[in-house]
């Protein structure tokens, strides 16, 4: 009674939002040329563009007056919109230019970002960001910025340069990139521009702190959209792969060769169905080592471009990376094509189903995976509906159904409800999310369940949550993540000051965790304090935490080969100071100190990440991870070394290097791809994945593997 009533205050509690900005977008003119993507600006036609008015700022004055104007026009025709940016700047030579890798990750860069509701749903979206240095990035938001699926590539044309006035940039975007409703005329749209230097944000619509950039709901409005063409809505994408594959453990050596395709089609403008054959994966970046010092399992992101493209169609549970999410996905795609090892495992073909309109939300998908030594070949199938209530709320449905790494039979359901306002007390933010789900596993008759509720208050300086969460002991979605079972308790309160004279924000918090067994006995304890964090105006920060710990044991813990922790009880209690250098200082530094008591003995943990970019053509990326422990069983040290260099010849051709190693396997592994982008949507791939044994008495190549690999996408 008390849940549902809650729930009833939250709705009425919520009065309308202020008025967004809306303008015009302008057809180009009948007789006109459309403009040249090179980012002069200079095309006739950008004279009779809709100018969407002026910025205004977020950081450091919310709603204040930017130190830098900046215009912003808008065109579209037939096949495409098209967008002029003007970023005026008094000081062109401090602007922020080092990025031209394609998806590059543009925090020490001045940019522009955009996003496109092309459905005015007002929770999903099309975004894209342009540096200064012409670097290109997108990605698809949905569920009103709880998911950000960056690794998406859409096909787009893209052109920045740095003039005497400031930088600009000229952008195109394909109406058949786009997923759109033809009978909408209006599309929700918001823009943000960064001044990297002053660590100053400035947007068209909701400029303030507490609401962020991907609160769709909080989007402007352009109008007057007619007449877009899609095709057929057909992307046909083969490509060809050769390998070379030495390896020198067992003395094979072999070259291959493969083929396959994917397939993308509209079936309509609001559905898609994907398609692939015969995948590969050769052009995916490795995944960064890890050592597990502790006893429930690690979370390694999804890096496949097909499983990742519309996978915010699949996302269920509470937004953001918390409590909830992080304990259970009951849908997790690289549980499919990789082994627990993380090795791949040959997939036939699979089809997806994506697709959304103003009101819900859809994903269906079904893999087959070959047999591959004594595990048999496989149909694994999830889906995913949901349901938009209210202006930013929904409710939705998941199922899955398969088992990727045993011959049980396996199936999982759940439905989940999100509820979110942005006005609630007039301008204050409210989540409440919450979800049931129930996994069936052959010959397994009881403890099958997971739910979860969550309560937050996230505001700009004043952040509070709680949040209670069951996962029974047999819980196993064969097609997800679980961290760990038990009944789980989490709150969290903080306080945010904004300061002034040289300090952008001060942040105070206490976050509290306890998780019991089923039998409702202390499994882990935990009050973590943050008495102190500082973010400076330039963006430098310091923060301290002090952590105390309690963890009960109910067998014998084996942290590294031959250490035991034995079955006990054990409070402890950890400290941490951490600094980083505002990212865009061309040589900027981050670096964690973490020590105190662990288990029975003590630990200390260093990190210590320099990244260095002297100018737009080579970047440079080193981190150290240390983590030394010292216990009656025995003591030992763990290290990682990662290392990263980035030659961007030009925002079509990249070579990036990618080498790491650690101590726990005593290998060293060097990932190198050349990445050339003939054009948008047509990629040559060159790749060495190179190991070998590293010890202080040994160094030898342990393996090999040479690959290229060309795709091209046919548009109809």
């Amino acid at each position: 009674m008390n849940l549902f009533f809650l729930i009833s205050l939250l709705l009425v509690a919520s009065p309308a939002s202020d008025e967004a900005p809306s303008c015009p977008i302008v057809r180009v003119a009948e007789g006109m040329q459309r403009p040249k993507i090179d980012g002069s600006l200079q095309d006739p036609v950008w004279s009779t563009a809709a100018d969407i008015g002026p910025l205004r700022q977020v950081v450091p004055v919310a709603d204040g007056t930017p130190t830098e104007d900046t215009r912003i026009r808008l065109l579209y025709d037939d096949n495409a919109v098209f967008v002029a940016l003007e970023c005026f700047d008094r000081e062109p030579h401090l602007i922020r230019d080092s990025q031209r890798l394609r998806d590059a990750r543009l925090n020490p860069d001045d940019r522009v970002e955009m996003i496109f509701d092309t459905f005015l749903d007002r929770r999903s979206g099309f975004w894209f960001q342009i540096g200064a240095g012409g670097s290109r990035g997108d990605a698809l938001v949905t569920g009103n910025g709880s998911n950000f699926n960056k690794e998406w590539d859409g096909i787009w044309y893209g052109r920045a340069q740095v003039t005497s006035k400031g930088w600009q940039a000229e952008i195109e975007i394909p109406t058949a990139t786009l997923n759109f409703d033809p009978e909408q005329s209006s599309w929700g749209f918001n823009i943000r521009r960064f001044i990297r230097r002053r660590n100053e944000e400035a947007r068209w619509a909701a400029p303030f702190p507490r609401i962020g950039f991907f609160s769709i709901a909080n989007a402007g409005t352009i109008h007057g959209i007619s007449g877009l063409h899609q095709g057929l809505g057909l992307d046909f994408v083969p490509f060809a792969v050769t390998d070379y594959v030495r390896d020198r453990t067992s003395g094979r050596r072999y070259t291959q060769g493969d083929a396959g395709f994917d397939l993308f089609y509209k079936l309509t403008p609001n559905f898609k169905v994907s398609g692939t054959v015969n995948t590969d994966f050769a052009e995916t970046e490795v995944d960064e080592r890890r050592v597990n010092l502790t006893r429930f399992p690690l979370f390694f992101p999804e890096q496949r471009d097909f499983f990742l493209e519309d996978a915010g169609a699949f996302f269920f549970g509470p937004p953001g990376g918390g409590g909830g999410r992080a304990d259970v996905i009951p849908f997790f795609s690289r549980r499919i094509g990789l082994d627990d090892d993380g090795n791949e495992v040959p997939l036939s073909g699979a089809i997806k189903v994506t697709g959304r309109t103003d009101s819900f939300s859809l994903g269906l998908i079904d893999v087959q995976t070959e047999r591959d030594g004594e595990l048999d070949d496989k149909n694994l199938f999830a889906g995913r509906f949901s349901k938009n209530l209210f202006e930013q709320s929904q409710v939705g449905v998941v199922w899955t159904r398969g088992n990727p790494t045993e011959d049980a039979r396996n199936d999982t359901y759940g439905a989940d409800f999100n509820y979110r306002t942005d006005t609630f007390l007039g301008d204050r933010n409210l989540r409440f999310s919450s979800y049931f789900l129930v996994s069936d596993t052959e010959k397994v008759k009881r403890n099958e369940t997971a739910y979860f509720f969550r309560l937050d208050y996230p505001n700009d300086q004043v952040d509070l949550s709680a949040s209670w969460s069951v996962i029974e002991d047999n819980f196993e979605p064969a097609l997800g993540f679980v961290r760990r079972a038990g009944k789980i308790y989490r709150a969290r309160a903080g306080w945010n000051p904004r300061v002034g004279g040289g300090i952008r924000q001060m942040f105070f918090r206490v976050e509290p965790l306890l998780i019991t067994n089923a039998a409702n006995h202390l499994a882990t304890g935990e009050v973590r304090v943050r008495p102190l964090a500082i973010e400076f105006e330039r963006g430098d920060e310091f923060s301290v935490d002090i952590t105390r710990r309690t963890e009960v044991l109910d067998d014998v813990f084996e942290i590294q080969d031959d250490i035991f922790i034995p079955q006990e009880r054990y409070d402890f209690t950890r400290y941490r100071v951490g600094f980083e250098t505002a990212s865009a200082r061309k040589l900027a530094l981050e670096a964690d100190y973490e020590f105190g008591t662990f288990f029975n003995g003590r630990r200390a943990d260093w990190s210590v990440e320099v990244n260095y970019r002297p100018t737009p053509l080579v970047n440079f990326n080193v981190e150290y991870n240390r983590n030394a422990v010292n216990l009656p069983g025995g003591d030992f040290v763990v290290r990682i070394w990662r290392g990263r260099m980035n030659l961007q010849f030009t925002p079509e051709i990249a070579w990036s290097n990618f080498v790491q190693y650690d101590s726990v396997s005593e290998a060293l592994g060097l990932n190198s791809r050349l990445w050339v982008i003939v054009k948008p949507g047509h990629d040559l791939f060159f790749v060495i994945n190179q190991g070998w044994e590293y010890s202080p008495d040994r160094f030898a190549p342990s393996s090999t593997q040479l690959t290229a690999k060309m795709s091209y996408t046919f548009r109809f």
